[in-house]
């Protein structure tokens, strides 16, 4: 069956003022190379007014956090990640860190994803990139709730990678495939089969136009 790009999504989150210029970059870096799937992000409802507004404006969806549905009491930033299972009209969510910008079409990601079963994967073995693969499913998001919530104080992460061998609802399977390496300037990076897909700039302020945003993304590429 060919893959339908309307049930395909790329999410991000806005939890607070700080996050919108950052998610709104990582919006317009996306469509800058052209994805073909829509953009959508997953903000906070204590969210002033007008930070709506701008958000509208860029994304194609606006999702609020159901922070009622946050039974394993976690940190916002952990459950936004997981949120995205909740997400039944789509077939598959790829959640990335506000931090992210695409340096090339990663669309790819979505092909790859397709073929597997599982609900949850890593594109990397290596944690920090905040980039997660998901097939949404209301009764995962329930088991990883409560196990989350049972082991009270494990980091979310590592509860699901600890957990990838004994449930079969996650799978790592991707991580041959995608790399998180630094470019040359300390920017870590995920790269595909043919070069740079992705880059964290958490530790770099943003605040380009378009022109400046196209700029950085062709120094990022620079190994």
């Amino acid at each position: 069956m060919a893959d339908d790009p309307t049930s395909q999504i790329w999410l991000t989150s806005a939890l607070v003022e700080s996050d919108v210029q950052e998610a709104l970059t990582l919006c317009c870096s996306l469509k800058r190379v052209l994805t073909t799937r829509k953009v959508g992000v997953i903000l906070s409802k204590k969210l002033p007014e007008v930070m709506v507004k701008t958000l509208y404006q860029g994304f194609d969806y606006l999702f609020y956090l159901e922070e009622n549905w946050n039974t394993a009491e976690l940190n916002e930033q952990d459950f936004v990640k997981l949120f995205p299972l909740t997400m039944k009209p789509f077939e598959i969510c790829v959640f990335l860190s506000p931090s992210m910008l695409a340096i090339n079409n990663c669309d790819k990601v979505f092909d790859d994803c397709r073929s597997l079963r599982h609900s949850v994967l890593f594109l990397t073995k290596a944690s920090g990139m905040d980039v997660f693969a998901m097939r949404p499913c209301w009764k995962v998001f329930e088991g990883l709730m409560k196990g989350l919530l049972e082991t009270s104080g494990t980091e979310m992460e590592k509860y699901i990678r600890k957990s990838a061998w004994t449930n079969n609802y996650i799978c790592d399977g991707l991580s041959d495939t995608y790399n998180c390496l630094l470019s040359a300037q300390g920017f870590p990076q995920l790269r595909g089969e043919n070069g740079a897909l992705l880059v964290n700039t958490r530790d770099l302020r943003l605040d380009m136009n378009t022109e400046e945003l196209g700029l950085f993304a062709k120094v990022s590429l620079v190994d």
